[in-house]
């Protein structure tokens, strides 16, 4: 859309009308080419795009009416006085009289630039807050970060430590006492004597009185089975490696992991040497259900991940929530867990398993056994991940009362402003009955105040103005009689 400057007649083009704010009634412009100002008024309530869509001028149209213009803006007695009295013309052009309502009601040259986010007062108010709230809360919400992170760990560490120890201590414990009753027993003069007769009925009170023993038996040095609690036929057990390191290695007591002769299913076996003086004449053992020491393990739980799990010296699995494993008697010596606890010793651990990231404890029991505890880290580390969402939401909560605070506390400045600078603008453009409706006692009452005392003295000014202009046309216009009463004579 092509516009024309009413004074000069210049062409000026308007790219895009939607962007001026139909909010303002009034706005003024100022020609490039001439420097004559301009205020373009509309009806309110109306769109701009609609108002300039029902001014579009020709140039024939314009040029005619810039010529108007400035035919009214000068009186027509007054250019013989110009040609004849060259000051009385300065005078005149140095005090225009105010643009006619037509030039004051033109479009302008350009449209208002659109300004930055943070270019305005609004803006850099909210930055300015935002980075005043944010900057000190965002440390404190790293620092906590890094403290709850440090403390979740040594609790963690402190805690599996704790968990693993006691489930080992109640390994050790347990075989303790499995192992007490065993001694004992080969101790009496009935084992020793290594006849069926006397040790028989030993060996059915202990399995009497300690029902998880599903079968209590004695071999010689041969390896052949003596006697048993259970009256089953008897049974060659040289092949058997406690027997071996009893009778053989003369070691003070040994355990197998291994599937019972007797059930089919796994079994621990528990064996003592019986000494006839300083020599070994034969070996008391027990054979136990693995579920007498794993139902400690294996029922362990701690969250939905957590769980324990029991191996012998050679990583084969003795306890585990999985019944499969421990019936295939699993070796787990190659585990992430299992394998760096040889070299990395107690304490936390971190590995992954099957993809996942794992947290674990190992702890190895007197007979070096391992018992071990493990954890998805997503799971024990949860509070961190809670405090951070919490962090997250009172960042974004501060984030959104910064903003509003910003936006209210900005415009009871920005609104002012706003007011003043229509006002002064107006006034630039010759309107000086522009009332300014600004009644604030701060800085900004008293800018208010400043520019009603230069609207005041502008006034007064142009009055003056107007005042010497009319004397001095006045005198010029007397003087000019005379001349023509004096050629006349």
């Amino acid at each position: 859309m092509n516009i024309r400057c009413a004074h000069c007649g210049k062409q000026f083009k308007i790219v895009d009308p939607k962007k001026l704010s139909d909010a303002r009634d009034t706005l003024a412009f100022k020609c490039s080419s001439c420097g004559h100002k301009e205020t373009l008024s509309k009806e309110p309530g109306k769109s701009w795009s609609a108002y300039f869509a029902g001014r579009g001028l020709s140039r024939g149209a314009v040029r005619e009416e810039a010529a108007a213009a400035r035919t009214a803006a000068t009186p027509k007695d007054e250019a013989p006085v110009a040609a004849k009295k060259p000051e009385v013309a300065a005078i005149e052009r140095r005090q225009p009289s105010p643009p006619s309502s037509a030039s004051m009601e033109l479009l302008p040259e350009e449209t208002p630039r659109r300004r930055s986010v943070f270019s305005g007062l609004t803006g850099r108010v909210a930055l300015f807050m935002l980075l005043a709230s944010l900057l000190p809360l965002s440390i404190y919400a790293v620092v906590i970060h890094f403290a709850t992170v440090q403390r979740m760990e040594a609790e963690t560490d402190q805690t599996g430590r704790q968990i693993v120890s006691g489930l080992a201590a109640q390994v050790d414990e347990w075989v303790d006492k499995n192992l007490l009753i065993l001694q004992t027993a080969a101790d009496l003069e009935a084992m020793r004597s290594m006849a069926a007769g006397t040790q028989e009925p030993l060996l059915k009170a202990i399995q009497a009185n300690y029902p998880w023993k599903y079968l209590v038996f004695t071999v010689d040095e041969a390896g052949r089975n003596i006697a048993r609690s259970d009256g089953k036929p008897l049974t060659d057990y040289s092949d058997r490696q406690y027997y071996k390191d009893i009778v053989r290695e003369n070691k003070p007591f040994s355990w197998q992991t291994l599937i019972g002769r007797t059930t089919g299913k796994p079994a621990l076996i528990l064996a003592v040497p019986i000494r006839h003086g300083e020599r070994v004449v034969g070996a008391l053992c027990s054979a136990m259900h693995v579920e007498a020491i794993s139902d400690q393990i294996a029922k362990w739980r701690k969250g939905k991940s957590g769980l324990a799990f029991l191996v012998d010296q050679t990583g084969k699995v003795v306890a585990h929530q999985d019944e499969a494993l421990t019936r295939s008697e699993k070796n787990l010596a190659g585990h992430p867990l299992i394998a760096r606890s040889r070299t990395e010793g107690a304490g936390m651990i971190r590995f992954q398993d099957n993809g996942s990231e794992k947290v674990g404890f190992v702890q190895p029991t007197r007979w070096n056994w391992r018992v071990a505890i493990q954890q998805d880290e997503e799971e024990v580390f949860a509070l961190i991940r809670e405090a951070m969402i919490f962090a997250a939401a009172l960042l974004a909560a501060t984030v959104a009362l910064v903003l509003l605070v910003a936006v209210f506390s900005s415009r009871a400045i920005v609104k002012p402003i706003r007011v003043l600078t229509d006002a002064a603008e107006r006034i630039s453009t010759g309107d000086l009955e522009v009332r300014i409706a600004v009644r604030s006692k701060n800085e900004i009452g008293e800018l208010a105040a400043a520019i009603g005392r230069m609207q005041e003295s502008i006034r007064i000014a142009i009055e003056r103005m107007r005042r010497t202009r009319g004397k001095t046309l006045a005198s010029a216009g007397a003087k000019g009689s005379s001349a023509e009463g004096v050629e006349a004579l």
